[in-house]
């Protein structure tokens, strides 16, 4: 390098010449050799010939270095150039920032309980909680990585709905023992049982003119029955031929016997009944004898949520719910849902809670539909609370429970049996309360229990359950969210349905003094944003008679007396 410095005209003169002259002698070296002629070279200091200016034996070695030292860098800047590439790929990312790409893409895994996730109010709905969406383009994320594939098949196989017949049961096992490694992906099993199936030997009923070809030649299915509008005599007499009652059903006892060989790893069950008139009951186990010498499920301890959707086709008698807490040991949420109102129903249940096992704490029942236009009681549902009053019962349970959700008949029995039921010695864990009131229990030999806005029998009725439940926070600490509210969605206006919401020490919805009084005293911290006096806007019409316009907004408050005008019928628009 000295030799360089004193002469760099010469030598950065010469330069390009000489190394495209050794560039033929260093192209064959591989990195390895690099390193080591680069290491191994001579690092002495050049001698001085007198018959060159400033080159010598040494210096003409130097080129080579040069060249040597110019690959050398390019091939190290080349391997690092991949090594960060490598680093930079999409598998190397934690699994934490893979997880969080595929939730922007296919949405959160959520939890399998409704405990502990910081919901204020409620459960969860767990028909859509755990479903992923499944189209190809979703499914194509599969073939990214091995790490992608698994998480994948993860989301896919989370929730999986199964058909509750034999052949469905059977094309599932075979599925998940040819794939034993996607067992463990299923937290939510659905089964549901069809009502409905082909007869034998009998083609699709022909439907004049409400269905075309290529619809004929597809297979059948209950949807096509319930939502198809008959309009001749002809279409129902086709259909009726072509479709019988479902015959090949699987038991209760197949389906747990299906899901504990299959499905280790589940932990939220839901059966669906279905719902037709006169339906057949889904039958607990296959022959008569099997149920009168051993009527016990096979035990499901992972399942912790059962799901019941058409309960009345899955139990209808005390036994069959006793059987079925019996396989679930470890059951903490249940919910239940009945597609008609019945009054075998809500006698059934009067029982049922009386033997809703101590691991329960959320408990969702739903005895009534919204699509019910009976807005009067029937004679053996007035009857009814004589021996069997529901909301007694479900008071006495309310102390065990963390939440509690309910659409049906109630009155404010529900929250004064409650509230003396609480166990003063134990800390109440209720939390959460959601009340969907259908109408409220009346004195049986009230001949209109009608529901309205425009019945004001029916208004201090849910007044007093209003003021039960606010009286009943003493009791219960805990309670954060308590919600009762009023659907009627062919009221003449929806938005004044009365109802009234507590959540975080914040109320809205109806208020009267007995309402204002009773929340001062259970709940100091908790008030109304504001009291509003008048219900919409008043005015007079070309009678000069006073009328109510209504509101284009949901009022934040209601002055409970303010339903006296509708039910006097001061009620029109401005």
């Amino acid at each position: 390098m000295d030799t360089v410095l004193q002469h760099p005209g010469t030598m950065f003169s010469e330069l390009p010449t000489l190394l495209s002259s050794s560039h033929a002698y260093t192209a064959h070296l591989s990195p390895q050799e690099l390193r080591w002629r680069l290491l191994s070279t001579p690092t002495q200091r050049p001698k001085q010939s007198s018959g060159h200016r400033g080159q010598s034996l040494e210096s003409q070695e130097l080129p080579e270095l040069l060249e040597d030292t110019l690959r050398l860098q390019a091939v190290l800047s080349r391997e690092a150039l991949e090594e960060g590439k490598k680093r930079a790929r999409l598998q190397d990312l934690p699994e934490e920032i893979q997880q969080g790409v595929l939730d922007m893409l296919m949405g959160m895994l959520s939890s399998t309980s409704s405990s502990g996730l910081g919901r204020s109010h409620g459960m969860r709905n767990w028909s859509t909680a755990m479903r992923h969406p499944r189209g190809r383009h979703h499914s194509d994320l599969a073939l990214v990585s091995p790490t992608w594939r698994r998480m994948i098949q993860e989301r896919l196989y989370r929730h999986v709905k199964i058909k509750g017949t034999k052949q469905g049961l059977e094309e599932a096992a075979d599925w998940f023992l040819l794939s034993p490694h996607l067992q463990q992906y299923v937290r939510h099993i659905e089964i549901w049982v069809p009502v409905w199936e082909r007869r034998a030997g009998q083609p699709p009923p022909e439907l004049s003119g409400s269905m075309t070809l290529e619809q004929h030649e597809r297979p059948h299915t209950v949807n096509t029955m319930v939502a198809t509008n008959l309009r001749t005599p002809q279409e129902v007499e086709n259909i009726n031929q072509a479709y019988q009652l479902a015959s090949s059903n699987s038991t209760l006892d197949e389906i747990f016997g299906c899901v504990s060989c299959l499905f280790p790893e589940a932990c939220i069950l839901t059966i669906e009944g279905g719902h037709c008139k006169k339906p057949p009951m889904i039958q607990q186990f296959r022959t008569p004898m099997q149920c009168a010498m051993n009527p016990k499920l096979p035990e499901l301890p992972r399942i912790r949520t059962l799901v019941l959707k058409g309960a009345w086709n899955v139990m209808r008698e005390e036994a069959h719910f006793v059987t079925l807490t019996n396989a679930l040991p470890n059951l903490r949420e249940w919910h239940t849902t009945y597609a008609k109102p019945k009054t075998k129903a809500y006698r059934l249940m009067s029982s049922v809670v009386r033997h809703i096992p101590p691991t329960l704490t959320h408990l969702n029942l739903c005895l009534e539909g919204f699509y019910s236009k009976d807005s009067v009681a029937s004679v053996k549902m007035r009857q009814l609370q004589l021996t069997h009053h529901l909301c007694r019962d479900l008071g006495r349970l309310l102390p065990q429970l963390e939440a509690f959700t309910f659409t049906g008949r109630v009155c404010s029995s529900f929250f004064t049996t409650a509230t003396s039921y609480a166990d003063k010695s134990h800390k109440p864990r209720l939390k959460s309360i959601d009340l969907i009131v259908k109408n409220c229990c009346r004195d049986p030999s009230t001949w209109n229990d009608g529901t309205g806005i425009h019945n004001w029998a029916f208004i201090k009725a849910f007044e007093a359950l209003v003021v039960a439940g606010v009286r009943s926070l003493e009791a219960y600490p805990e309670l954060a969210f308590l919600r009762v509210r009023f659907i009627d969605l062919d009221s003449p206006c929806p938005l004044l349905n009365p109802y009234f919401q507590l959540q975080r020490n914040k109320c809205s919805g109806i208020w009267n003094d007995d309402i204002l009084t009773a929340l001062s005293a259970t709940r100091p911290a908790a008030s109304f944003s504001n009291l509003d006096e008048e219900l919409g806007t008043r005015g007079l019409d070309k009678e000069g008679r006073i009328v109510v316009g209504w509101p284009v907004m949901r009022p934040r408050s209601i002055k409970v007396g303010s339903y006296a005008a509708f039910d006097q019928g001061i009620l029109g628009s401005v």
